[in-house]
């Protein structure tokens, strides 16, 4: 795992011309911890199905530790994922391509292979959702 601050260039560098997922999160967040029990078995397959997935992490890089073991406890940390230290929301929703991103967390969004934004889940989502999101871009 990685700090980065380069979010343009994420889902192209994710999906490697495949579509992708880009999994926004944060260690303080109490919705995202009721989602990820959720969409733990969706997301853990979507390496195997050639889709690029990452989980995104809205912390502090200091606080990386705290991400790992978290994603641990969930059962995603054999997904790929960074740490995005973007303590305003604003850059990253408008570098996500969702003008109506305000920084809510969680949020989950869809890319094709041409790394264009092709559907936004802004906070919790159901894994009925996301499948039908990734079947489109399929």
């Amino acid at each position: 795992m990685r700090p980065v601050s380069d979010v343009p260039q994420l889902p192209l560098e994710v999906g490697r011309g495949r579509p992708a997922v880009l999994h926004f999160w944060a260690t303080w967040c109490d919705a995202c911890r009721e989602e990820f029990p959720r969409l733990r078995k969706l997301l853990n397959s979507l390496p195997e199905r050639g889709i690029g997935v990452l989980l995104v992490s809205i912390d502090r890089p200091e606080k990386l530790s705290e991400v790992e073991r978290q994603l641990r406890h969930y059962g995603v940390a054999k997904l790929p994922a960074v740490v995005l230290d973007a303590p305003e929301p604003d850059p990253v929703a408008t570098a996500v391509g969702d003008p109506s991103w305000d920084g809510t967390l969680p949020s989950t969004f869809v890319f094709d292979g041409k790394g264009r934004l092709r559907k936004s889940f802004i906070g919790t989502t159901k894994p009925a959702s996301l499948e039908r999101a990734l079947q489109a871009v399929r």
